[in-house]
């Protein structure tokens, strides 16, 4: 492919105009990450959340970061319950997924120090917990009701099958959700964009980077067919998206939490930036697009 897609190239027209801020797994400051928590919670903050995806024993994809359950449950002391002796999200089936507490840990952990801070509130807190790790159907449904736009981020399985097998049923619930305009999915692993693009060339992607660029930047996002570029903040220099952005292609940048910086990267020609606290920012343009 030498140039962009067609209709998938229109999920970012459909968008409202103005600086687009993303919610990194939700409102992950002051709520657990990528529970339907912090998905409501950054309603009305956001033009767009975006969340991570695995697959489960079952071939369910679930909403989650991380290959171990260790950091965001209590899978640690529910496993021997369940006679299970991996704490690896794959080698969980949903049902057992499902019986885990998601968001207890944000009350002992505080990432973000925004309870010690009084900018969470403990209490409030207390009230929405457990929270449950989610299927992508449910929060599919979720964005749908809400008409919330998400970016989809497929986590390298680091195996080929099995990654074919997450992009599969990821395409599958988008699908049967209705939900293509809603959706942009993204990945570090540009050949799992690729295998996306052949299973559904109407659903956008954008290809995520870290520690370098891929030699020949634009000619390379050209062949993947992309229509956004995601670098981390340690490579989005102004020259590099200028270029993105005069290919005609979009560039939203990950992970800025300082109002400054994002000042600075929208000045510059970013589409977006991902954040964890979209509370702070301001030019939020929450308005989704029409499906």
């Amino acid at each position: 492919m030498t140039g962009q897609p067609d209709s998938s190239c229109r999920f970012f027209d459909r968008l409202a105009p103005g600086p687009l801020i993303i919610a990194h797994r939700g409102f992950r400051a002051c709520f657990p990450e990528n529970t339907l928590a912090a998905f409501g919670a950054s309603l009305g903050r956001c033009g767009m959340i975006e969340l991570d995806v695995r697959l489960s024993r079952d071939g369910v994809a679930v909403v989650v970061h991380d290959r171990l359950l260790t950091r965001i449950s209590n899978a640690a002391q529910v496993a021997a319950g369940l006679g299970l002796t991996s704490l690896a999200v794959c080698d969980w089936r949903l049902d057992q997924l499902r019986r885990l507490d998601a968001g207890s840990w944000f009350l002992q952990a505080d990432p973000f120090g925004t309870l010690t801070d009084g900018i969470a509130d403990r209490g409030r807190l207390r009230t929405m917990l457990p929270q449950r790790i989610a299927s992508l159907r449910e929060v599919l449904a979720w964005a749908v009701f809400h008409r919330m736009p998400l970016n989809i981020e497929l986590k390298d399985l680091e195996n080929a099958r099995l990654n074919e097998q997450l992009a599969t049923a990821v395409v599958r619930e988008v699908a049967r959700a209705r939900a293509g305009a809603l959706v942009l999915l993204s990945s570090f692993n540009h050949s799992l964009l690729r295998f996306c693009r052949g299973l559904a060339p109407a659903i956008a992607t954008a290809a995520l980077q870290e520690g370098r660029h891929p030699s020949d930047l634009i000619d390379s996002l050209r062949s993947l067919g992309v229509c956004a570029y995601h670098p981390s903040d340690a490579l989005a220099d102004s020259a590099v998206i200028r270029a993105v952005r005069a290919a005609g292609l979009h560039v939203n940048v990950f992970t800025i939490n300082d109002p400054v910086r994002q000042r600075q990267l929208f000045a510059a020609g970013t589409t977006g930036i991902f954040t964890d606290f979209p509370d702070n920012v301001s030019g939020t343009n929450p308005h989704p697009p029409d499906c």
